[in-house]
């Protein structure tokens, strides 16, 4: 990761721990030094009184436990002084062992399918959730993040690559979907679901309303009239053509009434037989079927398909931007009245805060029954790849202060038994 930010803080980090571990070595050597000076005062003044005694038990065996830890922990990370003796640098010598060692303990203890989900089931996500979106503060942040993250994603739609890339996708779609098939799908769901029906009633209605209106029945008798030009003689023609329109709108609205109220009407059986006939052809007929797609393809590469295209893509972007960019917007709106409603219904209802953690459980097991092997493997390489040296100060750092810890303990711990040793020797004595 190269962002400043986090490398100065990582720095930080690391300083301060190196920081630590100096001084946990400087207390753990300095109690060593205490040690070996106040066994070298015993040893000048044991002649002078038998206390004596008891401090030069006490410092000899404080720099023996002193000794025998700083061996045990140096051993650890390199050779002590130096030298080196068998069975010391134990952990550059045995990388490979410890990283695939770690990442099977990893693997089979930290990523197993029951530990992950009694984890989440102690963390209840729902409840969390409803917790942090509690606070008003937080649900204006979510908006502003979402609010953020559509603005982000529109500007990388709106790059002309991104946009030629979906015109050139949706051309090949339009050209490689089955139209006709599809379309005969959609009108055998309209023809089980009755639609169809419902769709004629609304034709026959707005033709009877049309039907109905003056200036239709006014051009209807002028139409009839000049087909009844041989009453012009008599002065019918005009009252003929009114008498026949009227009659003809009076024949044809019965007749819709009757096809309105009779499910069985012949032009409902013929209307469901035609579709019937088309359905099939559209489903079975190849060359319909070819041409549909033809037809298609030859629309999508149209200049007109492009132009399109592109005039609807701007005006979107530009409409989406303009919503985005404002303090009041649609989306953020919407987000933080979502994140409200969220957080209202689980805290009413069971159910939901159940589906939702048993959704986060049953994810999080089978990302980890899927990933845990990869994941204890790439720990693993990431040790392998590690430096020698590098291994070392990582480790050194992250446990060292507490190894210097057993130093200090070794000390104080040696001198006691030591004590312990000279009373009880002075005692059989």
């Amino acid at each position: 990761m190269n962002d400043p930010l986090y490398l100065e803080r990582e720095r930080t980090q690391l300083d301060a721990k190196r920081l630590r571990l100096r001084q946990a070595r400087t207390v753990a050597t300095c109690l060593l030094v205490a040690a070996l000076a106040l066994f070298l005062l015993a040893e000048a003044l044991i002649h002078r009184h038998p206390f004596w005694g008891f401090v030069g038990a006490f410092a000899e065996a404080a720099m023996v436990g002193a000794l025998a830890d700083w061996f045990a922990v140096t051993a650890l990370f390199r050779h002590p002084m130096g030298i080196p003796i068998p069975h010391t640098a134990i952990i550059p010598r045995n990388k490979l062992r410890i990283a695939n060692s770690l990442g099977g303990f990893i693997e089979t203890h930290f990523l197993s399918e029951e530990q992950v989900a009694l984890r989440i089931d102690a963390f209840n996500p729902a409840r969390r959730v409803a917790s942090w979106l509690s606070r008003p503060s937080h649900v204006e942040q979510l908006a502003e993040q979402a609010q953020q993250l559509a603005s982000y994603l529109l500007s990388v739609l709106d790059e002309p690559h991104v946009r030629d890339a979906v015109r050139r996708v949706l051309r090949e779609g339009m050209a490689e979907l089955d139209w006709a098939r599809h379309g005969g799908e959609l009108l055998a769901v309209l023809l089980a679901e009755r639609q169809h029906q419902q769709l004629l009633d609304r034709v026959l209605d707005k033709v009877g309303e049309r039907l109905a209106q003056p200036d239709i029945q006014t051009l209807l008798s002028g139409m009839v009239a000049q087909e009844l030009s041989y009453l012009k003689w008599v002065a019918l023609d005009e009252a003929g053509g009114r008498y026949v329109a009227r009659k003809l709108v009076a024949a044809v609205a019965h007749e819709f009434e009757r096809v309105r109220v009779e499910p069985e009407h012949p032009l409902r059986r013929l209307v469901d037989s035609e579709l019937d006939a088309l359905i099939l052809r559209l489903q079975h007929d190849e060359a319909l079927r070819e041409r549909a797609r033809a037809w298609v393809a030859g629309l999508a590469e149209a200049p007109a398909f492009e132009r399109r295209f592109d005039a609807l893509w701007q005006g979107l972007t530009q409409s989406l931007h303009g919503d985005f960019n404002k303090p009041d917007s649609l989306l953020r709106a919407r987000v933080a009245s979502a994140a409200r409603r969220l957080r209202d219904q689980l805290r009413v209802d069971p159910r939901l805060a159940e589906w939702v953690n048993s959704s986060v459980r049953n994810a999080a097991t089978r990302a980890v029954a899927r990933y845990r092997q990869q994941i204890g493997a790439f720990i693993a390489d990431q040790l392998k790849g590690w430096d020698d040296r590098v291994m070392v100060e990582r480790l050194e750092l992250n446990v060292g202060v507490d190894l210097q810890f057993i130093r200090i303990n070794g000390t104080l711990v040696g001198g006691l038994i030591g004590l312990l040793l000279h009373s009880a020797q002075l005692l059989l004595r």
